[in-house]
């Protein structure tokens, strides 16, 4: 299945790249959206797969290696929005004020629209919700108010960098010592 195959390679670049930053600045926790699902809950749980897979050091390209983070992946489709929230259990117990049902509370909230599906399995949960363009509730916009709340959720809980973080300093490049 091609669709297949695309979920899981999306979620193995996004897994590395989450990884990355993860390293560089110590965040734990990501909202991802995803292209190629397209709002189907199976093809958001394999795109989770390619993120959770270890990484192939022998392999030409990497994927993987984002099992140890936690993750809420977004995907709008024509008609559903689907959402898969993965906190893995160590950092569960690392980070006891994080919830992951309320982190997707929040987000499912902010997405408005009717829940067709929710499922809670170990570290894991899925929701479908569906769309109602009658009403104004359009997949591609209800995904992006979830992913602004899940933002402000994990702001909120003091697991991003403040947005004055010297992180982010710039210098001057003639006062580095750098000419154009």
């Amino acid at each position: 299945m091609a669709d297949a195959k695309a979920a899981k390679k999306e979620g193995g670049k996004k897994g590395v790249d989450i990884s990355g930053m993860s390293d560089m600045g110590g965040v734990k926790f990501f909202n991802v959206t995803l292209e190629s699902c397209n709002g189907d809950l199976e093809l958001v749980s394999t795109a989770l797969e390619g993120m959770n897979a270890p990484v192939d050091e022998a392999a030409e390209e990497r994927k993987g290696g984002a099992g140890h983070l936690g993750k809420l992946l977004l995907s709008a489709g024509d008609k559903t929005l689907a959402l898969v929230c993965n906190v893995p259990k160590d950092l569960a117990e690392q980070y006891e004020h994080v919830k992951a049902s309320e982190w997707v509370d929040k987000v499912v909230e902010a997405a408005g629209g009717k829940v067709a599906k929710r499922e809670e399995e170990g570290e894991v949960i899925k929701v479908l919700i569906e769309g109602d363009t009658e009403n104004g509730l359009f997949p591609l916009k209800m995904r992006d108010a979830a992913s602004s709340a899940g933002f402000a959720f994990l702001r909120e809980k003091n697991l991003l960098p403040a947005d004055d973080s010297d992180d982010d300093y710039i210098p001057d490049p003639e006062a580095a010592g750098i000419e154009w």
